[in-house]
């Protein structure tokens, strides 16, 4: 097994670092530590050693002015320097965690080496320093860490009187939880998502195609055909939602990794975490693209082109056709994957307005389709798969540096947002509201796939409303970027955090 050994050096206007680290001396430990404060070397050390690694770390800081700079570079820099040792996390368990106590303190921290760097500190420190260190550092140092090594922490003081035991038996706790994490398991797999749901795909395939097993064939292909381009509907369709969204979630990780990480690298996008967003909003644009192409075509080739009356006109429209099933039910299948996504990555700051998003967007996909009611679904669909199309692509431009070109796509996006989600939608909302009464009996007839009575039609009135009010509040927020923009300072989402801030932690920079 090759040595899983690193060296880093680093050197910014405020700092000047050295640094050797070895994850596997538990035998023969080498450390020595000297950032010229004294606690924070008592921290570094007490992570190395309990760890099992031989460290090495030098560090010249600017502590003429304070101890900020020399605290989140060494942090910084260590991370780099674990991510580098530890290299493609294969044959890890991955997982680990660990309660350490100090006489009356006891932490808690638990690891993942993820690659998705997220860190959740909770010291409950109450000095404003533990000798020349500011207390509001320490937290600071391991988010440092673990965004620049790219990992999940959560890092949890339980209990404690004195801040001395308290940040110690954090930083033991911490180094515990990871020396579990990267134990080698004599394997060479790495456990993710992808791989468990690649898997579930692939014998699903392989149930259809080798064995021809009738579950799997539920999965892989529209049940209740009852014509040559006719499809019916039953419980069996919960069979291929269920499945594509397992597929969706192989998918997603896939052209992550393999199209647009690589992409990312290519063009030059080194931190990691601006790679990871890159990649996310790759997949973002690429599926919304995709759908709502199918969608227009759709909508092009039926009666409800721009016919409103046409969502009621011979009505119930209970038969499909294969390409609106498909599309239908892969819809629905990528919005319920949608809620396993939005808990997975980094929260942003409307996540709880995003969960509830979500969750009507189900809720109205599954009514339509189950009362017979997929052309105004089809129509409310493409009507907000636009302005998801035009965002992405001017997030992608932003990351790639095209700052011009992503302001330019960020106004055609703030321009299609009111007339496709205001307007467009607007006139779905009237249309439910006023066209149902001249068109239906309104009538509740299970047995003739007839569900539109005035109390569903509220109910639908009643979930429209909620979405608009919703994309009112999102509305609000992309005005605040366009004010941006005319002032010239750049086209960026104030939904999401701030993500430059994320990036200037892990980021090799050589200014501040």
């Amino acid at each position: 097994m090759a040595a899983r050994t690193a060296t880093v050096s680093r050197k910014t206007n405020e700092t000047d670092i050295h640094l050797d680290i070895n994850l596997d001396s538990k035998f023969d430990q080498q450390i020595h530590v000297d950032t010229g404060i004294g606690f924070l070397d008592h921290m570094y050390h007490a992570l190395a050693k309990h760890g099992g690694w031989s460290l090495t770390l030098k560090c010249k800081g600017d502590l003429h002015i304070d101890d900020h700079h020399t605290a989140e570079d060494t942090g910084i820099a260590l991370g780099m320097a674990f991510k580098q040792a530890l290299g493609t996390p294969k044959g890890i368990r991955r997982f680990g965690s660990a309660f350490c106590p100090l006489d009356e303190a006891l932490s808690r921290s638990v690891v993942d080496i993820s690659g998705r760097p997220f860190a959740d500190i909770n010291l409950d420190l109450k000095r404003e320093k533990i000798g020349e260190l500011s207390t509001e550092m320490i937290p600071h140092v391991l988010l440092s860490f673990a965004f620049a090594a790219g990992i999940t922490l959560h890092v949890d003081v339980l209990k404690g009187t004195n801040d001395h035991h308290k940040s110690e038996s954090a930083f033991k706790s911490l180094a515990v939880a990871i020396k579990q994490a990267v134990e080698l398991t004599g394997t060479n797999d790495v456990p993710s998502t992808k791989e468990i749901t690649g898997l579930v795909s692939c014998v699903v395939v392989l149930g259809h195609t080798l064995l021809e097993s009738p579950l799997a064939r539920k999965c892989l292909t529209l049940s209740y055909q009852v014509g040559p381009d006719a499809y019916d509907k039953g419980v069996d369709d919960f069979y291929f939602v269920g499945f594509w969204i397992v597929a969706f979630t192989f998918l997603r990780a896939s052209i992550m990794k393999y199209i647009y990480h690589p992409l990312a690298r290519l063009v030059g996008i080194k931190p990691f975490g601006k790679r990871l967003r890159f990649a996310e909003q790759g997949f973002a644009f690429t599926y919304a693209t995709l759908f709502w192409c199918v969608g227009m075509y759709i909508m092009y080739n039926g009666p409800h082109w721009f016919n409103t009356a046409h969502y009621w006109i011979d009505y119930p429209h209970i038969y499909l056709s294969s390409l609106t099933k498909y599309y239908y039910l892969m819809q629905t299948a990528f919005w319920f994957q949608q809620i396993y996504v939005i808990h997975m990555e980094k929260r942003r700051k409307d996540h709880y307005a995003m969960v509830t998003h979500h969750f009507i967007t189900i809720a109205l996909l599954v009514s339509s389709y189950y009362t017979n009611f997929t052309r105004i679904g089809n129509a409310v669909l493409c009507s907000m798969d636009l302005a998801d199309i035009l965002l992405s692509f001017a997030k992608l431009l932003r990351y790639l540096g095209f700052t011009t070109l992503c302001d330019i796509a960020f106004a055609t996006f703030a321009i299609a947002w009111p007339i496709t989600r205001h307007g467009f939608f607007t006139v779905i909302i009237w249309a439910t509201f006023a066209e149902p009464a001249k068109y239906l009996d309104m009538l509740w007839e299970p047995e003739k796939g007839k569900y539109f009575t005035p109390f569903t039609q509220k109910l639908y009135l009643l979930l429209f409303l909620a979405l608009d009010v919703i994309m009112i509040y999102w509305f609000s927020m992309i005005v605040k970027v366009v004010w941006r923009v005319i002032q010239g300072r750049g086209a960026e989402d104030t939904r999401s955090d701030d993500e430059d801030d994320e990036d200037n932690t892990v980021d090799n920079k050589k200014t501040r």
